[in-house]
């Protein structure tokens, strides 16, 4: 690969990458210090400042940029050759930094470079499942998201399961699909927010019953925290795939969740379908109804998802998701036999579709 001897300077105008220069060690070290798991102090911050990026550097081993933003270290962005002519990318960033698009700058010089000026075929990106930041980032610059491996990384010497994304030099560096941040949605009595880590027994008390287990024998039974903690990965993967939105339903008071909104299906032809179910001790209370023409008035909203259909598809012995589905207006468009699996058999599966002219005030 044709690596230049020496660091050049790459520049958008708003971020820089340069060489490590001494009056960088200080933000190196704060940045570490961030890490409470990370063992890395003063002279560890210099001597890779002063020392240790020129010479993996030299031997080619790994291609480090000092970031700079507003004239200051802002974090680093390398690429590590491999023997088959591609590279892998890290980066990290200074607290001071972050929430400017300053990473996703750097990663795009950096790409740049490393097609351009290394002649690299293909750059791969990991990051440990969890690692949020890093993922949005490898979104913002176009990579395309691989599987999930298990034990692929090592991160403070235990190994850890890793999302795998790659780029190739023809690639757009922009996001390939929409990145669904939830908008929080109000109503008179509820909260429609994401879901917290502290309340896996709210949805497993919810998620454990003989109703669900009827109409929706693929859940299982009961439905465990390990269950819940999962369904809560997945669904923050589903949005970041730009696959669905899925809303907890809280009490506007308590912050109590009650149930739960699902909004997939979406990108064929603007239309959504809609999922839903409420815990026990909410039932019966029309929470769902309300919730329900929450999200279709910001569904159909330009402002919103500008959507143009709303659909729910349920069982056609399910008279308490089809009471629901009429409350909030959805209209009757069809029936198909036999197509809705039941843990005894098949039963007709209903479609309900609601249009932006059905909303009433």
């Amino acid at each position: 690969m044709p690596i230049p001897p020496e660091h050049p300077v790459l520049t958008d105008g708003v971020v820089t990458l340069r060489a490590p220069r001494p009056d960088d060690v200080p933000g190196q070290l704060e940045r570490h210090r961030e890490d409470p798991d990370r063992r890395f102090d003063a002279d560890d911050a210099r001597r890779w400042i002063t020392y240790g990026i020129h010479e993996a550097w030299k031997i080619g081993t790994r291609l480090v940029f000092v970031i700079e933003y507003q004239g200051q270290y802002a974090g680093t962005v390398g690429l590590e050759p491999d023997p088959h002519g591609n590279a892998s990318i890290h980066y990290g960033l200074a607290s001071r930094a972050r929430g400017a698009g300053v990473a996703s700058r750097a990663v795009r010089l950096a790409l740049d470079f490393g097609f351009g000026e290394c002649g690299f075929h293909v750059v791969h990106w990991w990051a440990r499942v969890g690692n949020w930041p890093s993922r949005r980032v490898a979104w913002a610059t176009g990579f395309r998201m691989g599987e999930a491996i298990p034990g692929f990384g090592e991160e403070h010497g235990r190994r850890v399961d890793a999302w795998t994304g790659w780029i190739g030099p023809d690639d757009e560096r922009k996001p390939r699909r929409p990145w669904f941040d939830h908008p929080v949605l109000e109503t008179p009595r509820l909260r429609l927010r994401t879901w917290r880590d502290d309340e896996i027994s709210r949805i497993t008390t919810a998620r454990t019953n003989q109703a669900t287990a009827h109409f929706l024998p693929f859940i299982p039974q009961p439905f465990t925290a390990e269950d819940a903690r999962f369904w809560l990965k997945d669904m923050a993967e589903q949005a970041a795939a730009g696959h669905r939105y899925n809303w907890c339903l809280a009490d506007a008071e308590t912050d109590l969740g009650l149930g739960n909104l699902t909004l997939f299906n979406l990108g064929y032809g603007e239309a959504g379908e809609l999922g839903y179910w409420v815990h026990p001790d909410a039932q019966g209370r029309g929470l769902m109804t309300e919730a329900i023409r929450r999200v279709a008035d910001w569904f159909f909203s330009p402002d919103g998802y500008g959507g143009h259909r709303l659909l729910i598809r349920t069982a056609a012995t399910n008279q308490a998701a089809r009471r629901v589905a009429e409350s909030a207006g959805f209209q009757h468009a069809g029936t198909e036999r036999e197509a809705f699996p039941l843990a005894t058999h098949l039963d007709a599966r209903v479609t309900y579709d609601l249009l932006p002219t059905d909303l009433t005030p």
